[in-house]
């Protein structure tokens, strides 16, 4: 895997969280995320709760992705409570990744360049 792709059922898709745009849209789209969360049915039919909780994270990532990405990620995929979760949790995972490989990469890079003391320097010169 890429370190900015997250493939899931047959798509792949690119966010690189690095990109101020891209996290921008990222945290908008959490923020809608809670802000419909509020309004989730609590009683009524069960079937309506859970198609409503599966927008959750079909508009997510339309809002992240842009529109039409949900169709893409869950088509063939039934509107589950338990199979929605299952394809946002791929999705943490990979941000999670992506996360650890962007802060590695940024630590290499600061050891490579860090300044070195005398002590240090000698030592190197003297190999």
């Amino acid at each position: 895997m890429s370190q900015n792709i997250w493939e899931i059922n047959g798509v792949s898709l690119e966010l690189d969280l690095e990109d101020a745009d891209v996290m921008e849209r990222y945290e908008k789209a959490f923020d809608i995320m809670a802000e419909s969360e509020k309004s989730l049915p609590k009683d009524g039919r069960a079937s309506e709760r859970i198609r409503a909780y599966c927008k959750l994270f079909a508009d997510l990532f339309d809002n992240i992705f842009g529109a039409g990405t949900s169709e893409k990620i869950f088509k063939g995929v039934p509107v589950s409570a338990a199979a929605y979760e299952d394809v946002y949790a791929s999705f943490l995972d990979a941000v999670k990744a992506m996360k650890m490989s962007s802060v590695q990469r940024r630590a290499q890079m600061l050891e490579k360049y860090k300044p070195q003391n005398r002590q240090q320097r000698r030592a190197a010169k003297k190999k």
